[in-house]
């Protein structure tokens, strides 16, 4: 495989995902997280398109059926990864191109993509495909604030390597497309009455089992139809009938308003998405080492340093019993590929929500109504706050101690710092020492990089 080049590492997000689904000109899908592959979790996205899968890869793992090198390669767009770091974007593309749902609009340059090259070969594919200059051009505008450079090293055996794949069901049956196999990794047929994901499903917990125990480094996403898209065509539907029935009935009541509720959350969402996107690509270095620079003249570096190497070692213990709690969890329990979620008829995406904002918290006994209401308040207060919120207020001279405390945490997730391995709050810094090493910050943050299109 050649170079990685100019290709840039991907986060597995969902957000990220679907503003690069965005930048290619493709409409009318998404991508979102899934906790655990129960039948409940798909209840509220379906449409499901596909899944995309991230594990961590084995070197000579056999394939899970035979890989597909007969005609049916010239209805089914398999492209060959021919470059590194490229997966993210191949494994999304190939369930886009492979998609012929109605509501999925490619645009004109996948569009264009297809066309030209669905008589190529697998490689001539990956070639087209990793030599586009705009499908470049959106991989690369996901990548992270680079803040530090470091010289290029050949990888070694003892090397970790995540990959992405994507599934999906093709003419009645499901197929696995790897861009490191030779084709399509064919998973056996559908049957007409049988829904594709309970056969996926298995698979998936496999793969999952494959690994040992206590491997937690998995992710998986759905590709699914635009959440508002959706709700618009459902909410359009019901004022067409009402208006027909020239009254509203009592479910008609209730519908209406949890679908209008349920479009202004997915504008939230997609403008949260865009917020951290801003926050992903902006250099916060120049704060933090003038930050660190200050503390240090004023000779309270090495005292909050201190402080936090105790209030870390009083937490080690606790850590330990928290990893040893959730390695019972997953033995308890093989079917989530991240988290374990108590049985439940299905989850609402509020439900999600709130369980990804605090796991430990499950709001289950809450009705969904409620907790969609308050997703609804939380969300419109994070975006009432500007991006650099955290920064140094100039005006007002004035650094909040709990702002500090999300700043450092945002500030060390750019730095390629596991955020698990950092308390913020062993970091904690009072109003005063913000008032006098405020006005020596005259240097204002530069604008982000950012396109907001």
């Amino acid at each position: 495989m050649e170079s990685a080049g100019d290709w840039c590492l991907i986060e597995s997000d969902p957000g990220v995902f679907t503003q690069l689904i965005r930048k290619f000109g493709a409409s009318g899908v998404q991508v979102e997280e899934l906790w655990t592959i129960e039948d409940g979790i798909f209840e509220t996205l379906r449409p499901v398109h596909g899944l995309i899968f991230l594990f961590k890869y084995l070197q000579h793992e056999e394939p899970a059926g035979p890989i597909v090198t007969d005609s049916r390669l010239d209805k089914i767009y398999f492209a060959k990864q021919v470059i590194n770091n490229a997966c993210a974007t191949q494994a999304v593309i190939s369930l886009l191109l492979n998609c012929d749902h109605p509501d999925v609009d490619l645009g004109p340059e996948l569009s264009s993509l297809k066309e030209f090259s669905m008589s190529f070969d697998a490689k001539m594919r990956g070639l087209t495909l990793s030599n586009s200059q705009t499908i470049r051009s959106a991989h690369n505008s996901m990548a992270q604030q680079t803040i530090f450079e470091f010289d290029p090293k050949t990888a070694s055996k003892d090397d970790e390597a995540y990959h992405f794949v994507g599934y999906m069901p093709i003419d009645g049956r499901l197929y696995e497309l790897d861009g490191l196999r030779e084709g399509p990794i064919d998973h056996g047929p559908i049957a007409p009455e049988q829904d594709w994901l309970d056969v996926v499903r298995p698979i998936i917990v496999r793969r999952i089992n494959v690994y040992t125990e206590g491997e937690i480094h998995f992710n998986l996403m759905a590709l699914v139809s635009d959440r508002k898209m959706i709700y618009e065509r459902q909410l359009q539907d019901l004022m067409a009938e009402s208006q027909m029935m020239g009254m509203e009935t009592d479910e008609m009541e209730n519908e209406i308003p949890r679908l209008r509720m349920l479009i202004e959350y997915e504008d939230v969402k997609m403008m949260k998405y865009k917020q951290e996107m801003a926050r992903r690509r902006h250099n916060y270095l120049p704060f933090i080492i003038t930050l660190l620079r200050i503390l240090a003249e004023e000779k309270k570096l090495l005292p909050l340093l201190e402080k936090a190497k105790e209030r870390a070692n009083k937490k080690g213990p606790k850590k330990q019993k928290r990893v040893e709690r959730a390695r019972s969890s997953r033995r308890d329990s093989q079917s989530s590929p991240s988290r374990v979620l108590p049985a439940a008829e299905h989850y609402s995406l509020a439900d999600l929500d709130s369980i990804y904002r605090d796991p430990q918290d499950l709001l289950f006994n809450i009705e969904p109504q409620q907790i969609l209401e308050q997703a609804m308040v939380e969300s419109h207060e994070v975006l009432d706050r500007s991006i650099f919120a955290h920064a140094v207020t100039r005006n007002n001279h004035v650094l909040d101690s709990d702002d500090s405390k999300d700043f450092l945490g945002d500030s060390t997730s750019q730095t390629g710092l596991i955020s698990d391995n950092i308390e913020t709050e062993d970091m904690e810094l009072d109003t005063d020492i913000a008032q006098e090493i405020d006005p020596l910050l005259d240097v204002k943050p530069p604008e982000p990089d950012f396109d907001t299109d």
